[in-house]
């Protein structure tokens, strides 16, 4: 699933967002300040082996914190 982390030029926040084209990368918006200035960043991927399986720990655009399975 092509979810890519962002990082607002404005206000600095990290957000993850679901991309699948170049338009939709050029459409987004920071959800705290609403500026279209953002540069995609590299994110870190990370699992735990047993009960439950995460991706990172950024908040997505929901304001939720990253993703968790378990």
């Amino acid at each position: 699933m092509p979810i890519y982390e962002f990082k607002c030029k404005k206000c600095g926040r990290v957000f993850e967002a679901l991309c699948f084209t170049k338009d939709d990368e050029r459409e987004l918006r920071c959800p705290s300040c609403g500026n279209k200035e953002v540069e995609k960043t590299y994110s870190s991927f990370s699992t735990t082996w047993g009960r439950s399986f995460g991706f990172g720990s950024g908040s997505s655009c929901g304001g939720g914190r990253g993703f968790g399975f378990g």
